[in-house]
């Protein structure tokens, strides 16, 4: 039933869902463009949508409620909701690699923002709910466009000086929203069939089982640690997306 390919996919399932454990975060951002090695990128992310759920409904029971953050975050989600609603239908009608490069700049600014004497935080700390409603649209408008939500999710969870487990509660939620927005249009058009569910449905276990070997890890992991991890992460995915707008078909 299984061929070779599977088992080279599996294991990225794996490795995809260690990592998700310890960031709290990143499920799709590395099976994805590994899937895409493999198959056609609508298929990639079909194959990553429901273990990329279940990574993160287990990552926000892990330290919170769904109730809990909803009652809290309920407007970054629903402007988080909103982007990806108009992201999607830029994508589908304007679609254009050079997006990647907007949403670098932007990554690269916040970096950057002390050497320029750039700051969000004084913003942030004034008017916390619109700057929650922008940063949030505009991380649902890049998770549309460039299937990579986390960057300005980022900004806004550095800003906000959350710790770390709220911070992934927080992420999480945002993410099973994204998600199940692309469940919902993927299965719309028919594409969770008899043929993909035999794939997905091993990925998921895979996926969920490489989540809690991951956050073990995690559990070790300091705020102030965390924190640098999540800097040193932005300035990775933004030198990826400079290179894959060139370089990457």
């Amino acid at each position: 039933m299984f061929d070779s390919l599977f088992w080279v996919q599996a294991l990225i399932v794996l490795l995809s869902g260690i990592a998700h454990g310890v960031l709290g975060f990143g499920f799709p951002m590395i099976s994805t463009p590994l899937f895409a090695i493999m198959m056609d990128l609508k298929k990639a992310v079909l194959y990553s949508l429901l273990p990329t759920i279940a990574v993160n409904f287990f990552s926000l029971k892990k330290d919170n409620s769904f109730s809990s953050i909803w009652a809290e975050y309920k407007v970054l989600i629903g402007s988080v909701i909103a982007g990806s609603l108009v992201g999607t239908n830029i994508l589908v009608l304007y679609y254009s690699d050079y997006y990647k490069l907007i949403l670098s700049g932007v990554i690269l600014l916040y970096l950057n923002k002390e050497r320029l004497n750039f700051s969000l935080s004084k913003s942030v700390t004034s008017y916390p709910v619109v700057m929650t409603l922008i940063i949030g649209f505009l991380s649902g408008i890049v998770g549309g466009i460039a299937n990579i939500m986390i960057p300005v999710l980022l900004i806004l969870i550095l800003e906000l000086g959350l710790d770390k487990k709220r911070s992934i509660g927080v992420m999480s939620f945002c993410f099973i929203t994204n998600k199940t927005l692309q469940v919902m249009i993927f299965g719309y058009h028919g594409s969770f069939n008899d043929h993909s569910l035999p794939y997905i449905i091993p990925f998921i276990i895979l996926a969920v089982m490489g989540f809690f070997i991951g956050s073990r890890i995690q559990d070790k992991i300091n705020e102030m640690l965390y924190k640098k991890m999540l800097n040193s992460i932005l300035w990775v995915l933004s030198l990826y997306l400079i290179v894959s707008t060139f370089i990457i078909a």
